[in-house]
């Protein structure tokens, strides 16, 4: 169990909504391996049963220290929300003792999560689609690693989350300053903004929901490292063909950025200036065959001006090291038949966009996420197709992920890193 956002965000009912028996085989297993965190984009996704103890898991009882650069995991299985930490000095994760939380109705557990976001580093949120009719669940992150509920948000309504059908991974996101929440709206093909107010409370921007164009039916989103501009990819079978831009205000008012973008982009990431963005063209549910990172630079008005550089693998997913001054990209390549693919990286040159390969990475996985601070990278890795364990790397120490912290067991369930305060 362990550590958001990220499997992709599509649950077996949405596997079922697929056509095609090559195409289902192939998804099952994917649906089963991959597990991916997201950066500020704060999202994840659930697939299968999934268990977290302190027995064979591989996950022990810690202290929830914050003292000693720590990074607490939020995972939401079955029945709720459990707490890891990372301690980077013991070398472990464990669990956080009185980090859980149950979520029931009854006698009856709630499935795992499909969404997760963290807002501040102190506010966590997770979104049920299929859960009491579609609710988002909210609390407040003690400088130990607990969890408060937060008055107001447990739960919210949220039916629109029953309706998204083959969603993305970063279906649900919060800005970079944690004041806003964004949430898709696949099928009345809306936005939704929530304000985050003083603790943590959600509460509906004035001008939420906010109609996409019409015939746009949204896949992912993502926002740049300023928190300028909102970017929502939208959906035709397998793939995205355009990329909608809208500048946000501060009150979370969205006003569109001239028409959609002609271009494949399925998933990307901003780095912390502002001036790039970096995608994939989303190799998740089949390798697409399109060896390409496509980065884009941001104008003034917030428009993408995006430029393809071909790279050795099929990158199924970017994560982009989200600290200021960060410069290291990892693309995730489309995994083989075990589940891991092979991880490339990127020297990210912030004047130019340009990308230099970093070389000797040895290391594998279904996917991966950097905690906030930009400073260790988690690596979902599989086995038979099945997530079973997460690595830890120090990336400030080798960007060719040789300095490994930890490693703990894992299975599917949606994640979130969130650094101690």
């Amino acid at each position: 169990m362990g550590f958001a956002g990220r499997v992709r965000n599509l649950t077996w009912r949405q596997f079922m909504t697929m056509k095609g028996r090559a195409l289902l085989v192939g998804i099952v297993m994917l649906a089963e391996m991959w597990l991916v965190g997201c950066g500020h984009y704060n999202c994840g996704a659930t697939f299968g049963a999934s268990s977290c103890s302190s027995g064979s898991g591989g996950l022990n009882s810690g202290n929830g220290n914050s003292g000693n650069g720590a990074v607490y995991l939020f995972v939401a299985d079955a029945g709720g929300i459990q707490g890891e930490v990372l301690d980077p000095t013991a070398g472990t994760i464990k669990t956080i003792p009185g980090g859980t939380v149950s979520i029931t109705s009854g006698s009856i557990n709630a499935p795992q999560s499909d969404f997760m976001a963290v807002a501040q580093g102190k506010y966590l949120y997770s979104g049920y689609s299929t859960w009491l009719g579609g609710t988002i669940y909210g609390w407040s992150i003690t400088a130990g690693g607990t969890l408060n509920a937060i008055t107001g948000t447990q739960p919210l309504s949220a039916p629109y989350l029953v309706g998204s059908f083959q969603i993305g991974s970063q279906a649900m996101i919060t800005n970079p300053a944690g004041t806003l929440l964004f949430a898709l709206d696949q099928t009345n093909e809306q936005v939704y903004v929530y304000t985050i107010g003083t603790g943590g409370v959600l509460a509906p921007a004035t001008s939420s929901p906010m109609a996409l164009p019409p015939g746009f039916k949204p896949f992912n989103m993502a926002i740049d490292g300023l928190g300028k501009y909102l970017y929502v990819s939208n959906e035709v079978g397998l793939g995205t063909t355009e990329v909608a831009t809208y500048s946000i205000g501060s009150n979370g008012a969205l006003a569109a950025v001239g028409t959609p973008l002609s271009t494949p982009i399925r998933q990307m990431q901003g780095d912390a200036s502002g001036k790039f963005m970096v995608g994939t063209s989303g190799g998740f549910f089949f390798d697409n065959g399109d060896k390409t990172l496509y980065v884009g630079a941001i104008g003034q008005s917030g428009a993408l001006t995006v430029t393809p550089i071909k790279i050795t693998g099929v990158p199924a997913a970017v994560a982009v090291q989200p600290n200021t001054g960060g410069n290291i990209v990892y693309a995730f390549d489309f995994p083989d038949s075990a589940g891991n693919g092979t991880i490339e990286g990127f020297q990210f040159d912030l004047s130019t966009g340009a990308l230099t390969a970093i070389a000797g990475i040895t290391a594998s996985g279904a996917n991966g996420e950097f905690d906030p601070s930009g400073k260790y990278l988690f690596v979902v890795e599989a086995a038979n197709g099945v997530a079973n364990a997460l690595d830890a790397f120090d990336v400030s120490a080798s960007s060719a992920l040789t300095t490994h912290v930890a490693n703990v067991g894992w299975a599917p369930g949606a994640w979130q890193p969130v650094d101690a305060q």
